[in-house]
């Protein structure tokens, strides 16, 4: 299964619209207008709130996002650490050990379960971002999606973080 995540041209709220290899809408996600957190939700057309996306707002040595379910039960924690070579990122989750690595670059994700890969995510180089995910048969696209967005909250929280220390030192 291919599913195509793209952030919105306009969006106060930094929703994203998920599309099939058709074009068609399968399922979107909404942002909250502000907020520490990043807090995202994933929801069905129809607009119910399938996964809630956020990230820890403190963070030593590794950022840290998490996906819960709308009562608050979390379903798994995503961790990258700070100071790392290549993007990988470890999640703990109910599926079992998830970890999605990266290239150098970040353009270039494989998603293993258990050591074994089940999936795929490639960044595409625009204005706004976007993804490919591509998943195994059985996988849950909702769940995937979910961690997708998180990815991305934790890297335009690193690019936050890096553009802020880069203000520091102009005068």
């Amino acid at each position: 299964m291919d599913l195509m995540i793209r952030n919105k041209w306009v969006s106060l709220r930094g929703g994203s619209v998920v599309k099939d290899v058709n074009e068609q809408d399968v399922l979107k996600v909404k942002g909250k207008f502000w907020t520490l957190t990043r807090k995202k939700f994933v929801q069905t057309l129809d607009g119910e709130t399938k996964y809630i996306v956020r990230n820890k707002f403190w963070r030593l040595f590794a950022y840290r996002a998490y996906v819960e379910t709308p009562d608050k039960k979390k379903i798994c924690r995503i961790r990258r650490k700070i100071f790392s070579f290549h993007d990988r990122y470890f999640i703990t989750s109910d599926l079992g050990d998830l970890e999605i690595k990266g290239n150098i670059l970040g353009y270039d994700y494989h998603i293993l379960l258990n050591g074994q890969e089940i999936g795929h995510i490639a960044r595409k180089i625009s204005f706004r971002d976007s993804f490919v995910l591509h998943l195994e048969e059985g996988a849950d696209p909702m769940f995937y999606v979910a961690l997708v967005i998180a990815i991305d909250n934790i890297t335009d929280q690193r690019n936050a973080d890096a553009s802020a220390s880069a203000s520091t030192y102009i005068d």
